[in-house]
């Protein structure tokens, strides 16, 4: 080997081996951040207070109240005063103990609730008696009844206030004990926690029929978002499902979390659009799909905090091609057909072009990976008008149930989970259509016979119809 070869081969190591230190320093330093975040979530882990606390303040953060321009917003003027009284000037100044000259009298209004609020009680004379032929005892029930029952079991809560109770537990997240505590104070009615945790699974059993129906509209509905939460039922994990558009929610206590549940149910032949993140269990279902263009972004920017220069590239032409397509699908009525059509097409030609290069770093690799394998779904909302870009619909709905999960636990019992989904599904879907939950209650509770609430009905008091005995082809007469 000749001097300059050897000269060649030693500059080629020295360059090797500044690479590699260039390299080594890089590495002890990303190490040396990581460390350092693994130290602060330990921490924080173990600290008592504010473990909710996203870190330090912003320098210039946004001044509370109204916006500069905004109207100011005060309670309105009330339209009926029940009493009217007088607060006259005293006779002398408290200042200087001078004439006091009255100029004018200015009204203030003060609207507050009496305590308690005095419940009333109803005696139902029931009369018995029996048929003269085939001696079947025959029992009288008044349309405000709820209950047949006698004897032992004739002093019962009424609809409003078992309305209004399960309301408080399974959507604003109050304890049994505290509801019984809540209306015991306001009211002065006294009933135990066990009371209303029995009479939130009797009332489950009366809108069972409901909640089926609920289940057969999301069959036939377009859309459908789909997200899934942990769960607790008696101390083994679970699963809370959302299914939600914008006519109803529904939601599933079970103890899995794949695909067989989100079947059972869809069904096998759902024919609308789901709606969902890129959780593996939605992979086997061959339903038309659409995944969430929020959680990509979000992909997105941990790829920026990565720190890796090519991590960060890939990420930012990514989701630049992401915020892209979310403006396109605004601007799609300020387009003609063709248009739009050629946008898109250029649109998902510049996203394949990124996912057909290389990449070398491993985050990057991994959600490449994943963006091909859920290539097929990613731009559904750009052709189908009623597929919104993110699945914020089911986060939404899965909120009240992450609360109630933190302040007030899960479920003791198979019983009280299918209560709880049972009455969040009624009340969530009620109030998007503005139905009073507990006027629901009433009307269901007062029916002699188990019915269905046609909740999705646009109509004030949505009707009810009793629950088909009858071959399905068959219509069923509308109880008014």
């Amino acid at each position: 080997m000749t001097n300059d070869e050897l000269v060649q081969q030693f500059h080629e190591a020295q360059t090797l081996i500044a690479k590699q230190a260039a390299l080594i320093g890089e590495l002890k330093a990303r190490i040396a951040e990581l460390e350092q975040k693994l130290d602060e979530m330990q921490r924080r882990g173990k600290r008592q207070a504010t473990p909710f606390s996203k870190g330090a303040p912003k320098a210039e953060p946004k001044t509370p109240g109204r916006k500069l321009g905004h109207l100011a917003a005060h309670r309105p003027k009330p339209a009926r005063i029940t009493r009217t009284v007088e607060a006259p000037l005293p006779a002398h100044c408290p200042a200087c103990g001078g004439t006091v000259v009255e100029e004018a009298v200015r009204a203030q209004y003060q609207e507050d609730i009496p305590r308690p609020i005095e419940t009333f009680i109803t005696q139902f004379n029931v009369h018995v008696g029996h048929c003269a032929d085939c001696a079947t005892r025959v029992q009288g029930r008044h349309p405000e009844q709820t209950s047949d029952a006698l004897g032992s079991a004739a002093v019962q809560l009424g609809p409003n206030v078992l309305g209004l109770g399960a309301e408080l537990k399974h959507d604003l997240g109050v304890s049994y004990g505290k509801v019984a505590r809540f209306l015991r104070l306001t009211f002065g009615l006294n009933a135990t926690a066990s009371s209303f945790a029995r009479a939130d699974q009797r009332l489950a059993q009366d809108f069972a029929p409901t909640y089926a129906d609920l289940q057969t509209q999301l069959r036939l509905s377009a859309v459908a978002h789909a997200d899934e939460t942990g769960w607790k039922v008696g101390g083994h994990s679970a699963w809370l499902w959302v299914f939600t558009n914008e006519q109803l929610t529904l939601y599933v206590i079970d103890p899995h979390r794949d695909h067989d549940v989100v079947e059972r149910i869809l069904g096998l032949n759902f024919a609308g659009v789901l709606i969902t993140d890129c959780f593996l269990a939605y992979d086997p279902l061959t339903y038309d799909k659409s995944k969430c263009v929020g959680h990509l972004l979000r992909r997105c920017h941990a790829l920026v905090e990565s720190g890796n220069a090519s991590a960060i590239r890939f990420s930012e032409q990514a989701a630049c091609l992401f915020r892209g397509a979310l403006k396109l699908k605004e601007r799609k009525a300020t387009l003609n057909a063709h248009g739009y059509r050629v946008a898109c097409g250029r649109l998902e030609a510049a996203f394949d072009r990124l996912l057909a290069r290389s990449y070398r770093q491993a985050d990057t690799v991994r959600f490449v990976k994943l963006l091909r394998k859920q290539r097929a779904y990613l731009f559904t909302f750009l052709y189908v008008a009623a597929v919104a870009p993110t699945n914020n619909a089911a986060e939404r709905e899965l909120r009240p149930a992450v609360i109630i999960r933190k302040t007030n636990g899960c479920n003791r019992s198979t019983n009280g989970a299918t209560a709880h989904a049972t009455l969040s599904s009624i009340i969530r879907t009620a109030r998007k259509h503005g139905h009073d939950f507990v006027d629901l209650t009433k009307r269901v509770l007062q029916q002699p016979i188990q019915v269905v609430v046609k909740l999705c009905s646009s109509d004030p008091a949505p009707p009810i119809e009793p629950v088909p005995t009858t071959p399905s082809d068959l219509r069923v007469t509308a109880i008014p």
